[in-house]
C-alpha cells in the first residue's frame, strides 16, 4: 500500500497523521538506539581478541604514549593506531571498563548503518535507505562484530562511510554540487580505514574501482574522483603515524608490512586458512534473518546488474571483496564484513520492489527456521553431552531459543501486516526484534564467555596484590589479565604469537623454560601464577613451594608469600 494510499484512507488531517508519523519515527529510533547499546556491559571482556585491544589501549592510555601501541609492556606491531586512540579516549572519558573498551566498535557500526542509510535514501529513495540501513543493523555478523571489541567493523565502516561518499558523488544527479566535498570526505574515510587496519583500506577500494570501469568502459571515474586532492588528504591523516614509528622502531616496517600483510595473504604462517569457499557459508548466516531476501534465480542476479550503475557498482563491491578474502590464506568470519554494507544496500532495495507476496513467503521461511532453531537448541541443551559443563551449555542455549523465539514472533506479526499492505511496519519491527534478539544471544552467551575470560581469575587475584606481588601466567596467558589487575603479568613457556615482534621491548617480561621460572618462583618473596591445570601436579611433584588460591576453566592461580609459610595445594 503507498503512502498515498494510506494517507486517502485516514480521516484525520493530514497535519495529524505527519505528526504521528514523525512521533512513531522517533519512538523507533530511541528504541533502535537503546537496543543497538544495550549489552556492551553486561559481558567480561572475550580472550584473545577483546583482552588484546582493550588491554593495547589501556597501556596508551596509563603511559601517555599515543604512538607505540604495546600489550603487556611488549611492543605491538599487529594493527595501527586508531582503534587504541579512540578506545584510550573512551577510558580518559568514562574509565576503563569492558563496556567503554567495546565503545569505539558500536559507535562505528552506528556510523555505517547511518552512512549506508543515507546513501540508500539518495539513490534508491527514502523508503529503501531506511531498509537498508535496518536491515544492515539487524545482520546476525555485523550486529556481533559492532558489540565485540575487534578491529574488524572499523575498517568495515569507514569502507562502507567512503562507498557511501562514492556512490552519491558519482551517481546521484541533486549531488553534484557537493561532488568535491563528497569526494574528499570519501578519502579521508578510506585514511580512517588505513588506521583502523592497514593497507586493506585503499588495496580493496582501488581493486573494485579498477573492475568497475573495466565492466562500465567509462576511465573518466578517474576524474570525478578528485583524485590528487583526496591522495594528499589520504596521505596527511595517514602518513604522519607511519612514518614516526618506522623511525622509533626500525623493524616495524618489515613486520607490519611485509608480514602482517602480504606474508598472511600469500602463506599459511599463522595456521587460519581455510577451505575455498569458507566465507560462503558465513556470508549467508551472518545476513541472517535478511538472507532470505537475496534473489533466488540467475535472471533475478542479472535485474540487478542491469538496474544501473549504482546496482552494478554494488554487484562488484561484494564480488571483489568475497572472492579478495576467499583467495586469502589468513580467513577469519569478521574479515567478510565490508562485504555487508554493499549487500545491505542491493537488499534495501529488493524490499522496496519485491511484491507483498514474495516478502510474505520470506518472512514465513523466517518465521519457520527461528522456530525450528529454537526447538533444536532447546533440545541440545536438555539432552546433550559436552565438555561444556551443563548449566553453561543450557543458560547458552536458553538465551538463544529465547531470541530465534522472538524474531519468529516478530516474522509471524510481520507477514500479519503485510497481508494488510503494511511493508514498513513488517520490515522494520522485524529488523528491530532481530536487533535485540542478537543481544540476548551475546548477553546469554556470558557464562560460555567466563570460561575463557580473565575477569573471574583477576577477581580471585586482586585481593592477594601487593604494591610488589609479581603475576605469572604459566601457560595460561589471557590478554586481558593485565587490563584487569591493572598492571604487567609475566608470561612464562607460552607460545608467543603476537609477542613475538616486542619481546625484546620487555625481556624480563618473557620466560621461555619451566626450569627458569621455578628459580624465579623460589627466589621470589611475593608472587602469584596462573598456571594450566594439567602443570600444576608437575610443579608440586618438584617440590614448588606454593598455596592454591582457586581454579577456573583457563587455569589454576597459586600464590608463594613470604609472611605466611606457603602451602601444598591438596588434589
Amino acid at each position: 500500500m503507498s503512502v498515498k494510499h494510506m494517507a486517502q484512507n485516514d480521516v484525520r488531517p493530514a497535519g495529524a497523521w505527519h505528526a504521528r508519523f514523525s512521533a512513531a519515527a522517533v519512538l523507533l529510533g530511541i528504541g533502535w538506539l537503546a537496543a543497538w547499546f544495550y549489552g556492551l556491559a553486561g559481558r567480561a571482556l572475550a580472550e584473545p581478541d577483546e583482552g588484546r585491544y582493550a588491554e593495547v589501549a589501556h597501556e596508551m592510555f596509563t603511559s601517555g604514549d599515543w604512538i607505540t601501541p604495546r600489550l603487556d609492556g611488549f611492543n605491538f606491531f599487529d594493527k595501527p593506531p586508531l582503534h587504541y586512540w579512540a578506545s584510550a579516549t573512551a577510558y580518559a572519558l568514562f574509565g576503563a571498563h569492558p563496556w567503554s573498551a567495546r565503545l569505539w566498535c558500536a559507535l562505528t557500526g552506528l556510523l555505517a548503518i547511518v552512512a549506508i542509510g543515507w546513501a540508500g535514501a539518495r539513490l534508491f529513495g527514502r523508503e529503501a535507505g531506511g531498509y537498508a540501513a535496518v536491515i544492515l543493523g539487524s545482520s546476525l555478523l555485523f550486529v556481533f562484530a559492532a558489540h565485540i571489541n575487534t578491529l574488524d567493523i572499523g575498517v568495515a565502516a569507514f569502507l562502507a562511510v567512503g562507498m557511501a561518499c562514492f556512490l552519491v558523488a558519482q551517481f546521484d544527479p541533486t549531488a553534484r554540487h557537493l561532488r568535491t566535498r563528497l569526494n574528499l570526505l570519501m578519502w579521508a574515510a578510506l585514511a580512517l580505514a588505513v588506521l583502523s587496519k592497514g593497507l586493506i583500506g585503499v588495496v580493496l577500494p582501488g581493486m573494485i574501482l579498477g573492475i568497475f570501469m573495466l565492466w562500465q568502459r567509462d576511465w573518466g571515474v578517474l576524474r570525478r574522483v578528485s583524485l590528487v586532492p583526496g591522495v594528499l588528504v589520504l596521505l596527511v591523516l595517514c602518513a604522519p603515524w607511519f612514518i614516526l614509528i618506522c623511525r622509533l622502531h626500525p623493524d616495524f616496517f618489515d613486520y607490519f608490512f611485509i608480514r602482517e600483510h602480504f606474508t598472511r595473504f600469500l602463506t599459511s604462517a599463522d595456521g587460519r586458512s581455510k577451505v575455498f569457499g569458507f566465507f560462503l557459508p558465513v556470508v549467508l548466516l551472518g545476513l541472517f534473518p535478511w538472507t532470505l531476501l537475496l534473489p533466488w534465480s540467475k535472471t533475478s542476479w542479472r535485474a540487478i546488474g542491469a538496474g544501473g550503475p549504482a546496482q552494478r557498482f554494488l554487484l562488484v563491491w561484494v564480488g571483489v571483496v568475497f572472492v579478495f578474502f576467499s583467495f586469502s590464506h589468513s580467513q577469519l568470519p569478521f574479515y567478510i564484513l565490508p562485504v555487508f554494507p554493499a549487500l545491505a544496500l542491493l537488499l534495501g532495495r529488493a524490499a522496496t520492489v519485491l511484491s507483498l507476496q514474495a516478502l510474505v513467503r520470506r518472512f514465513w521461511w523466517v518465521a519457520t527456521l527461528t522456530t525450528l532453531g529454537a526447538a533444536t537448541a532447546t533440545a541440545i541443551a536438555l539432552a546433550a553431552r559436552t565438555a561444556i559443563p551443563k548449566a553453561v551449555l543450557q543458560d547458552v542455549l536458553s538465551g538463544l531459543s529465547l531470541a530465534l523465539v522472538l524474531m519468529a514472533l516478530a516474522a509471524m506479526v510481520g507477514t500479519w501486516a503485510l497481508h494488510r499492505g503494511r511493508r514498513r511496519t513488517a520490515i522494520h519491527g522485524l529488523a528491530l526484534a532481530t536487533l535485540i534478539a542478537w543481544q540476548l544471544t551475546l548477553v546469554s552467551s556470558q557464562p560460555l564467555n567466563d570460561m575463557r575470560s580473565a575477569d573471574p581469575v583477576a577477581r580471585l587475584i586482586q585481593p592477594e596484590l601487593g604494591p610488589h606481588t609479581e603475576v605469572f601466567t604459566v601457560h595460561a596467558y589471557l590478554r586481558a589479565l593485565p587490563f584487569y589487575l591493572g598492571r604487567p603479568v609475566t608470561v612464562v613457556d607460552q607460545d608467543s604469537d603476537d609477542l613475538t615482534p616486542g619481546l625484546a621491548s620487555r625481556p624480563d617480561g618473557y620466560i621461555a623454560d619451566l626450569a627458569t621460572f621455578e628459580q624465579r618462583w623460589r627466589a621470589s618473596h611475593d608472587a602469584i601464577a596462573l598456571v594450566a591445570d594439567d602443570l600444576v601436579g608437575q610443579l608440586r611433584s618438584e617440590g614448588l613451594p606454593f598455596r592454591e588460591l582457586g581454579r577456573e576453566a583457563t587455569g589454576v592461580i597459586i600464590t608463594r608469600h613470604e609472611t605466611a609459610p606457603p602451602l601444598r595445594s591438596t588434589p
